[in-house]
Parts: structure tokens; sequence; C-alpha cells
């Protein structure tokens, strides 16, 4: 009886997932900007592989992120952050805070001019 909870829990967690999954790809559409075809996305994927320096890490992250900056900055309304970080893993894993460690300039992160 112990194992058929147990079954029981394990589906509803992988049900609960799934809905997870649909709501934030449901929110991606509203992204007005397609990151997997995006300029600049392989020089990221290739300067951040690794044990990455912030030079080139950070240069590469900041000449893709920067002329984007605007709606990224609005990922509570259009998601785009959200779909760039999403694009960014699904090329390469990089750890979670990489760019928020890493490429630091300010008190609000990167600057973009």
């Amino acid at each position: 009886m112990g194992s058929t909870s147990t079954t029981t829990m394990l589906l509803y967690c992988i049900a609960l997932s799934m809905v997870a999954v649909g709501l934030a790809m449901s929110g991606a559409a509203d992204s007005p900007v397609r990151f997997e075809h995006a300029r600049g996305i392989g020089s990221v994927i290739r300067s951040c592989r690794g044990v990455p320096s912030a030079e080139w890490c950070c240069g590469a992250f900041k000449a893709f992120a920067c002329p984007y900056s605007d709606l990224l900055n609005d990922n509570a309304e259009n998601g785009c952050a959200s779909d760039m970080f999403f694009e960014i893993n699904v090329r390469v894993w990089l750890h979670p805070s990489l760019f928020s460690q890493l490429c630091v300039e300010g008190p609000l992160g990167l600057q973009c001019i």
C-alpha cells in the first residue's frame, strides 16, 4: 500500500512539472524576440563555456543582450529575459547565476550604453 501512495505522489509531481513547463512556454510566446535566431548567441555560448573569463564571457553577453535591454528589463510583462536565458541554457548548460556573479558592473548589473 505504501508503494501505491508513492506512485501517486510521483505522478502528481510529474503532472505539476508538466503544468509548470506549459505555463513557462505559454509566457515565452509573448516575447517579441526569437532568441534562438538572434545574432550573437553563438558568441555567448563559445565565450562562456567551461571556466569562463569575465572579460570574454561578459563582453560577449553584453554585446548580445544590450540591444534588447529595454525588453529584457521588462521580463514580467514580456518574458524576454526568461526566453533568453532558457535559449542559452538549451544550447549549453551554464551555472544559473553565472552572469549575475561574473558580469556585475554596478548595483543593477550590466550597464548598457
